[in-house]
């Protein structure tokens, strides 16, 4: 059994595990990655490559659109939807065999097929029983379906679904405005499906900075996207050729109707038939429960990514799986989530990272806060794209960054400036000293950080 001995099993594929496992071998340890499904796990099958591949063939239809605005003579003909899938495809397999050449280049074993937990020490698979000194779990999330009366029509799908049609829908109603649901939104109306959002909260984009998310709805409203806010929906009913959505929205019944349902309403950990539960690892509604080291509460065995209910997003499962590993090294690493940048892909990019002032202020904290329109700023002027703004959030008395929040081109770029900020503990005066380039998107940060200071230049 001495082939089947490592220091290190990694069960899951995607971002946390399969980097987990490539810096584990950077660390000398014999590791092995255990997947049941696809390598590269949701983020490059499912998730945010082929959605990202699909907002930018979304974001050129929208450029071809409005291309006279630049002066260039031209007109949307069309989408050619099976070629825009072609092309997503194409991106995906491409990155998912780097995945595999880049375990294969760190001398990682790829072990297909469905592990099972049979103690700290051992994992099964195939019939096999494998041996390991340290077990990481990284078997991320999946799509979670609300109790709604209806949910089972053929076309009531959720964001993998959508993800292999052949054809584009000519219309669809979103359930639920969270990330992947506004994210969809954005990029089938470019396509030209006419889409309606129902969201049961009074906002979309549940837990980001309100300013984002209200300036979403707005992009929404002007791209002709319906949004209902505020809205709870009681069941779908299937009418043959379109599918009925009936919501409650203060106090009265209202229905929308679609050739297709899209829910998106959360996501369930994949912890089913693992055996955490026979090994007395902690559990809280599914999702396995760690501490800032990526431990469990069984020693040996660690977790990392969507499984922990943490951050639920690609980047925090890359930099947990990586944590979980230097620990096992008796580096002593704690994951920090203060600064974990989210991002969202609509046609006016969002992004934030770190606290809003709504949540600096439930905290206790005196706070101080700047922004900075875009009309403001050259190069969006220049680009076009000169609806957006940028807000900083800093201690009122040391000037300590807390947190950046902006909607506009780039914001998926720039938002790491901030994460930098937060993370290297920046003072507002420090960005107030750095030269920024001219002209660049980025100098909206710099102005929103001297608002702050009350000595902003370009406003």
């Amino acid at each position: 059994m001495a082939e089947n001995r490592y220091d290190l099993i990694v069960i899951g594929g995607g971002p946390g595990g399969y980097v987990a496992a490539i810096r584990a071998a950077q660390l000398g340890m014999t590791t092995a990655v255990m997947e049941k499904e696809h390598l590269g796990g949701t983020c490059l099958n499912v998730g945010c490559i082929p959605t990202k591949t699909l907002f930018q063939s979304a974001e050129v239809a929208n450029t071809v659109r409005e291309s006279a605005r630049y002066g260039i003579g031209s007109a949307l003909t069309g989408v050619d939807f099976p070629a825009v899938m072609r092309r997503k495809d194409g991106v995906v397999k491409q990155l998912v065999n780097g995945v595999g050449y880049l375990l294969k280049k760190n001398k990682v074993d790829f072990l297909p097929g469905e592990a099972k937990l049979l103690s700290a020490s051992e994992v099964k698979l195939g019939g096999k029983v494998y041996r390991t000194r340290n077990i990481l779990i990284a078997t991320g999330s999946s799509n979670a379906a609300p109790p709604i009366p209806g949910l089972k029509g053929e076309r009531v799908i959720d964001s993998t679904q959508l993800l292999a049609l052949k054809t584009l829908p000519k219309s669809m109603v979103i359930i639920g405005g969270g990330v992947i649901g506004c994210e969809f939104a954005s990029i089938l109306a470019a396509f030209g499906c006419k889409i309606t959002v129902v969201e049961m909260l009074p906002h979309l984009l549940g837990g980001m900075d309100r300013s984002l998310a209200d300036a979403v709805a707005r992009q929404f409203t002007d791209a002709g996207i319906q949004v209902e806010l505020g809205a709870r929906v009681k069941s779908v009913c299937d009418q043959g050729m379109e599918q009925a959505v009936v919501f409650e929205k203060n106090g009265a019944e209202g229905t929308v109707s679609a050739e297709y349902v899209l829910v998106s309403t959360g996501r369930k950990a994949n912890s089913a038939g693992l055996g955490c539960e026979e090994l007395g690892i902690r559990m809280e509604r599914g999702f396995i429960q760690v501490d800032s080291h990526m431990r469990t509460s069984v020693p040996g065995i660690y977790a990392a990514g969507d499984i922990t209910g943490q951050g639920m997003l690609a980047h925090t499962a890359s930099e947990g799986g990586v944590v979980a590993v230097e620990n096992m090294a008796g580096i002593d690493r704690e994951l920090r989530l203060n600064a974990v940048p989210k991002v969202v892909f609509v046609d006016k990019e969002v992004a934030s990272v770190g606290m809003t002032r709504e949540e600096a202020e439930r905290a206790g904290m005196d706070v101080v806060t700047g922004t900075f329109s875009l009309a403001g700023n050259g190069k969006s002027l220049a680009m076009g794209k000169n609806q957006g703004f940028v807000t900083v959030v800093a201690d009122r008395e040391h000037h300590a960054i807390l947190g950046l929040h902006m909607m506009g081109p780039c914001a998926s770029e720039l938002v790491a400036l901030g994460t930098q900020m937060i993370a290297s503990e920046l003072l507002l005066e420090d960005v107030e000293c750095a030269i920024y380039p001219h002209p660049a998107v980025a100098e909206a940060i710099r102005e929103a950080c001297l608002d702050a200071l009350g000595r902003v230049v370009h406003a």
